[in-house]
Order: C-alpha cells, then sequence, then structure tokens
C-alpha cells in the first residue's frame, strides 16, 4: 500500500466520491478516499422504502440534538450519513437540482462558470443512468 498520496479526500459522500473519481482519473497520481462507514450494498440502500432503516441504523452516525428547551424538551435524530455514497445514500432516492435563480445570481455576483445554463451541462451528466 502506498504510504504517501498526491491526494487525500475525507468522506466518501457526493462529493468526495466524485472528486476522487476525477482526480484518479489522472494516472500520475495517486489519490486515498478515506470514509468512516460501509459500502451501500445492502439492499435497504436500493429500495425508496429502505432508507427508514439506513438513517436510523448502519448508514448513519445515530446523532441526536440536546432536548430543544422550547420544544417540550424534545430530542431529534439529527441523519448523517455513515456510508460510501453518504447523504446520497440513504435519502430514498430523491435527487433535485440547485434552483437556477441561485446559480444565476452567483453569477451576477462574479462567479463566471456558475450560471445555471453553465452548470446545466454536469447536472445532465450526472443524470446519465444509461
Amino acid at each position: 500500500m502506498t504510504k504517501s498520496y498526491d491526494f487525500i479526500i475525507i468522506g466518501g459522500g457526493s462529493a468526495g466520491s466524485v472528486l476522487a473519481g476525477r482526480l484518479s482519473e489522472n494516472p500520475d497520481v495517486s489519490v486515498l478516499l478515506l470514509e468512516a462507514g460501509g459500502s451501500d450494498r445492502h439492499p435497504f440502500y436500493h429500495l425508496p422504502a429502505g432508507f427508514a432503516k439506513m438513517t436510523k441504523g448502519i448508514g448513519s452516525w445515530g446523532w441526536e440534538t440536546v432536548p430543544q428547551r422550547h420544544m417540550q424538551n424534545k430530542v431529534f435524530r439529527y441523519t448523517q450519513a455513515k456510508v460510501i455514497g453518504g447523504g446520497s445514500a440513504i435519502n430514498a432516492q430523491i435527487y433535485t437540482r440547485g434552483n437556477a435563480l441561485d446559480y444565476d445570481e452567483w453569477r451576477q455576483m462574479g462567479c463566471d462558470g456558475w450560471g445555471y445554463e453553465d452548470v446545466l451541462p454536469y447536472y445532465r451528466k450526472a443524470e446519465d443512468n444509461e
């Protein structure tokens, strides 16, 4: 196993996995992707109805809030994924694009290349399931 890496990415969620994949396309660099959770091979990860099991079980850290004083001291589950694929693996297979107006505002504020029409090809590439 390599003891040094050009890039070390912590977290195998959507962003970390994509970044590791893109960086590893360059054969001249070494990439290490670290994820605390396991794989997403359990069938519940791939069934929309299974998400309730995975957000309370092996796919989540199991974090909870402190008692909320202004909500009758209720404690709420704070779901954060602990699995390769991150939150995208435990979200009931729900996906939405970002709001077009938000992207266009970013472009207007000087973020060239971040308008909705600029990022739309990347959405379409990610949505290509064929």
